[in-house]
Parts: structure tokens; C-alpha cells; sequence
């Protein structure tokens, strides 16, 4: 029996629309919607073109959906110029979909340590929507960013996404195109997900992003992000890059920093700032005029230098400091294989699909899968579950 809901699911997470399939096996799109509702069956050469284009065998076509539904497009924070993109979000409730249940599987044998991110959450919500006492929002965001670095224990801003994936959160890229920097979402199973768009950005900037999306994590989950009207959208988008702020720039120690600069319109001043702090010129500078250490004067002066050196889009250090990448499913892969708690070659048999599609999802270079490739199951005695920690990567 031809599956079409698994035509349509690896349709949407190759991002394709049905016109756009259609076009790349030569046949009308109606004939693609009667596939994917099962109203006709395609024939096998077709089935073909579809295995070399999703990089699955064709009886992946031919054996039972596997994917729940764990992912609403409703709890998807986009940035604000994304989220009219209805075709955009759809792909990627399929995109967490098919990830959560991989490494939910990869996870099945592994005894992981809980992060700290669900108790994060939980405290943060409560403040948010019901401060104990009546406080400003900008004091409220500046106590839940205060709050999540500490329970983080971030010492040090580089070490941001180590500590998110350490507290709890699967972080991934994935190719988004040039217009969405990063998203971010918890699933009905409660899990949550930071994605980030792997076009070239430098390191402080992907820092922000991962700040600005645990802001949303924290804070945004009980909001419909789908009805919201533009003007709420841009609001939720501030909050977040509030937030962010706060948390990568602690207020007391970002102070007494600062005014150990000589001349604060020099955007070139704040090089040795960047380097301590993993964030852009552009954000050291507007938190300090946030907090009035720059006069309106300094703060004009400031842009016009920045866009005198063409600095808006490439800054001092950008491709000096490495860009950091997610590394704990990247270590879980490596764990379960190299223990052999799964074969590759089964794994995939067991699934239809070709290392390509495995490697494409979760962001995985082919070198690192292809060495599995060969391995020969060894057998256990005892327990079948092996403590792991994402440290040993």
C-alpha cells in the first residue's frame, strides 16, 4: 500500500511545494495532491525519482507513517519578518517532527542526565505572568535574564550554547535561506528546540540569537505566536531582544566595564568589550546608551562612524572569533554507534532511508556517519543502558 501522508511529510521537509515537486518528476501537481491523498497510486518510475530526490529507498513509501505530530505552527517563534511565511512554518512543524522522533529513538537505550531547563521555565513563566510584586517589564525581563544565568552557571559567553544544549535543549541547523536567522519551540512532549540557520554568521551574532530564542523558550511557550497582530509580533520580538541583552550583558559588571573605554563613539573602542562579552559592536553599544552612558551626541556619532567603515554587516574580529556549533546530538550519535546500541546499516534498513536524508536532518557532516557504516553488532550482557553525557564530546 502507497503511504501518500509520507509523501507529502518528506515533501514539506524538503521544503518543496506541490507545483515544485510536480515540476521535478514531470507530472501535473494535481497529480501530486491524488498521490498524497491516495486517490492514485504513482507508478514506479515516478517512485523512483521521488527515492533519488528525498534520499529514501522506495519502500519508505510502502511502510507505515512513523512521525506523530508534536509540533504546532502556532508556538513557532519566527522573527517578525518571517512569520507570514505560512509555507515556511509548515515545513519546519515537519522539520521538529521528524527530529524529535530521531533522537528520540537515538535516545531510547541512553540513560541522559535531565537539564535544568524545564524548572528554568517553569520559575520564569510564573514571574512573567504574575510577578509577585508590581514591577516594570524591562525589570521583570532583567530579573529572568539575571535568574537564567545563574541557574545556567554562565561564567562565560562562549560557552552559551554548550550551556543551553547542557540545560536541556536540542539545538540544530539546518539551511533556512538568507531570511530567518534562528527559531525556536518547545513540543507537546515537552521538548524544547532552538534551530539555527547555518548561512555564514559570525559567532557574536549567532550568540544573540541563541539568547534572544532562550528568551522565547522561557517566556513566550503559552503564547499563540500565530494570531498575533503585527504590532504584538514586533513587541514579543523586543521582549526577546530585551532579554537578551540583560542575559549576555549583566548590568553591574557591563558598567564598570564600559567606562573603562576612552572614547565611546569610536565604534573601534569596543573591540576588547566584543571579545569579552561574544557580542556584535552594535548591541555593546545601544545597551550602553540603554543605560544612559552615552549621551544622544555620542550616540549619533557612534552610527555615523559605523556606517563610514561599512560596519553595520562586518565588524572587527567577525571572522576571527569560531563560530561554535551544536555538539550534543552530534555526541549522542557518536555514543550509540560507537557502543554499538544501534547499527547504522540497520537503522537506516529498518527505516527506508538513505544516509543522505539522516545526514541532511540532523546536520551531520557525511565522514562523521560514513565510519559507522561497517560496524558489526557485538553482544551485551546486563543492562542495555549506558549512562551518557553529551561532556564526552
Amino acid at each position: 500500500m502507497f503511504f501518500g501522508e509520507k509523501l507529502q511529510n518528506v515533501r514539506e521537509l524538503k521544503g518543496l511545494s506541490r507545483k515544485e515537486l510536480a515540476d521535478l518528476v514531470h507530472v501535473s501537481e494535481q497529480a501530486i495532491w491524488q498521490y498524497e491523498n491516495q486517490y492514485t497510486v504513482p507508478k514506479f518510475e515516478i517512485v523512483n525519482e521521488f527515492k533519488k530526490i528525498f534520499s529514501v529507498k522506495p519502500q519508505f513509501f510502502y511502510s507505515e507513517p512513523f512521525v506523530k505530530g508534536i509540533a504546532d505552527i502556532e508556538h513557532i517563534a519566527y522573527r517578525a519578518e518571517d512569520r507570514e511565511s505560512r509555507k515556511k512554518a509548515k515545513m519546519e512543524t515537519t522539520y521538529i517532527n521528524f527530529v524529535n522522533h530521531f533522537i528520540s529513538e537515538f535516545e531510547y537505550n541512553v540513560d541522559a542526565p535531565q537539564g535544568s531547563i524545564h524548572s528554568l521555565r517553569k520559575y520564569s513563566e510564573a514571574i512573567y505572568y504574575k510577578p509577585a510584586v508590581k514591577m516594570k517589564k524591562n525589570d521583570v525581563l532583567a530579573h529572568l535574564a539575571e535568574n537564567a544565568r545563574e541557574k545556567l552557571a554562565l561564567q562565560n559567553n562562549k560557552d552559551l550554547l554548550y550551556k543551553l544544549e547542557m540545560a536541556g535543549i536540542s539545538i540544530l541547523e539546518k539551511n533556512m535561506g538568507s531570511s530567518i536567522d534562528a527559531y525556536s519551540t518547545w513540543t507537546k512532549e515537552d521538548r524544547a528546540f532552538i534551530i539555527l540557520g547555518n548561512m555564514k554568521k559570525s559567532s557574536v551574532r549567532r550568540n544573540f540569537d541563541l539568547a534572544h530564542e532562550l528568551g522565547h523558550l522561557l517566556m513566550h511557550s503559552l503564547i499563540d505566536m500565530d494570531s498575533l497582530s503585527k504590532d504584538e509580533h514586533k513587541a514579543i520580538e523586543k521582549e526577546a531582544n530585551d532579554f537578551a541583552s540583560y542575559f549576555l550583558m549583566p548590568e553591574e559588571d557591563f558598567i564598570n566595564d564600559f567606562n573603562q573605554i576612552a572614547k565611546k563613539s569610536n565604534p573601534y573602542s569596543y573591540v576588547e568589550l566584543k571579545m569579552k562579552y561574544m557580542v556584535s559592536i552594535i548591541a555593546l553599544e545601544y545597551r550602553a546608551y540603554k543605560l544612559g552612558l552615552l549621551s544622544y551626541e555620542e550616540n549619533r556619532y557612534f552610527y555615523a562612524s559605523l556606517n563610514k567603515n561599512n560596519m553595520r554587516k562586518k565588524e572587527p574580529l567577525d571572522e576571527d572569533i569560531p563560530v561554535v556549533k551544536p555538539g550534543k546530538i552530534r555526541a549522542l550519535l557518536h555514543f550509540v554507534f560507537e557502543n554499538h546500541l544501534l547499527l547504522l546499516n540497520d537503522f537506516l534498513e529498518s527505516y527506508n532511508i538513505e544516509l543522505p536524508f539522516l545526514e541532511s536532518l540532523l546536520g551531520i557532516d557525511a565522514e562523521f556517519l560514513a565510519k559507522f557504516k561497517e560496524s558489526v553488532r557485538e553482544d551485551y550482557y546486563g543492562s542495555n543502558i549506558i549512562n551518557f553525557s553529551p561532556a564526552e564530546r
